[in-house]
């Protein structure tokens, strides 16, 4: 787009035209966006010099709704935050029109990101494009939906216990989510300060590449992801926690994806990650005391009953299982580092079943076990990797036989991202799952799967 521009085969204003009818075309449908600038972002198109600005000149972009820009509300989709006007630009917003980017609007989110499924919001619950049916995953659904239907390019989400990650892999969207630290979150509405990070969501690896760059100022590496596999090791996990609790499905695209990278030149390793058991728990009990601290004067009659429990347990959490969950983590820590010093990536399912649908209490995953869909499932396997600080990319990996989107990851070594990005970004040169796109109903939900989702 974006070179387009500058070459003068279509302009800014255009696509942002473009940009907003595909939003409010697929918005019965997936309800993925929070908000819509029309007339604003076409004054900032219009206003772009004609010569370009930066790697996303002219380009309309979405952002989450945790993300502060300048005149606008920042709710994090609870009512509890109405009215929350913000006066500056997120860091994170500052980079994107620092590049040219168009702000078109933002993109709604699971309550105060605070769950793996985006079916609590202010704003309504997002639905997923390949089936409205079922969830997109979250918190960052909005994002991901957007994304996946190409109404924009590129969105920018969060990441605390998997919330680009799960999205992306419920909706076939690439999203990565960078080493803790890596982006300052200034601007952004916290869950758990020590566990949330920033990060790119789009439809290519490329892409997401590219807005990583813009993000953190690091042009110059782009170039690297062009390389091929030789010499890369890449470590697959057949024992312990990350080999159990995987749908069938899930399991096959692990399995084509180590295939795709052994062909391309890769090595494939064994790796182990014992001592994940209980990563959840220990999720919960290092975020949810930071979620209370973070919010003291949090409204506890205008949020929804599950925010009211996580913020209770928060705030009544004992000193002494604080510390144990920190000391279980730096295990966790410890593992990753010990495996990842064989491996430059390992290789690990992103969710552990396709999209549920709004229906379904827990997903059965054969040999008597199942995980329950609102309790933590979506959000399995992608936990571990924010408790370790450490990246991870999560791009589309094939479909299920009801053409549902299948995802895994990559992990990488502390802020080691590009290796991540030179790995994915060969995936999607030998494959074309990242292609196909979601098909825009004439109609809109029907009452019945309305009613599913509230």
């Amino acid at each position: 787009m974006s070179a387009a521009i500058r070459e003068g085969h279509v302009t800014s204003a255009e696509l942002v035209v473009a940009a907003i009818r595909s939003i409010e075309a697929w918005q019965p449908l997936t309800n993925a966006a929070s908000d819509v600038w029309p007339e604003e972002a076409l004054a900032a198109a219009h206003a772009l010099p004609a010569q370009a600005v930066g790697p996303l000149h002219g380009v309309p972009v979405l952002v989450k709704d945790l993300f502060d820009v300048a005149g606008h509300d920042t709710t994090g989709c609870c009512e509890a935050f109405r009215g929350n006007l913000a006066t500056a630009d997120a860091f994170v917003v500052t980079r994107l029109r620092e590049a040219g980017a168009i702000i078109v609007g933002k993109t709604n989110m699971h309550e105060l990101a605070a769950s793996g499924t985006n079916h609590i919001s202010s704003c309504g619950p997002t639905r997923n494009p390949w089936a409205p049916d079922r969830l997109t995953g979250g918190s960052s659904g909005g994002s991901a939906a957007a994304v996946a239907t190409r109404s924009v390019p590129f969105a920018l989400g969060t990441d605390t216990a998997g919330s680009i990650r799960v999205p992306s892999s419920f909706c076939g969207t690439v999203g990565l989510k960078p080493t803790h630290g890596r982006i300052p979150m200034a601007g952004a509405m916290p869950l758990s300060p020590s566990l949330g990070c920033i990060g790119p969501m789009a439809a290519t690896v490329e892409d997401v590449a590219l807005g990583y760059a813009v993000l953190t100022n690091q042009h110059q590496s782009i170039p690297a992801v062009q390389q091929n596999l030789r010499g890369v090791r890449i470590g697959l996990v057949h024992d312990g926690y990350f080999s159990r609790m995987i749908h069938p499905a899930i399991r096959g695209a692990l399995g084509h994806v180590a295939d795709v990278l052994a062909a391309a030149g890769a090595t494939l390793v064994e790796s182990h990650l014992p001592n994940m058991d209980g990563a959840l728990h220990t999720w919960g009990d290092i975020a949810w005391p930071e979620f209370a601290v973070s919010y003291p004067d949090l409204d506890l009659h205008r949020v929804g009953r599950e925010i009211v429990g996580h913020y209770r347990y928060g705030q009544h959490l004992s000193a002494t299982d604080q510390a144990l969950a920190h000391q279980h983590a730096a295990r966790i820590q410890a593992e990753f580092a010990t495996a990842l010093g064989d491996a430059d990536a390992l290789l690990l399912p992103a969710t552990a079943y396709p999209a549920p649908r709004f229906v379904d209490e827990e997903i059965v995953l054969g040999d008597g076990e199942a995980l329950n869909v609102f309790r933590g499932g979506p959000v399995w396997f992608t936990c571990p990797i924010d408790i370790a600080l450490l990246p991870a990319l999560s791009f589309p990996a094939g479909f299920d036989t009801a053409g549902l989107p299948l995802g895994v990851q990559l992990v990488g070594r502390f802020a080691d991202e590009w290796t991540l990005l030179r790995i994915g970004l060969e995936f999607q040169a030998r494959t074309t799952h990242h292609l196909r796109t979601p098909q825009l109903s004439p109609s809109r939900p029907t009452r019945q799967e309305r009613n599913a989702t509230h």
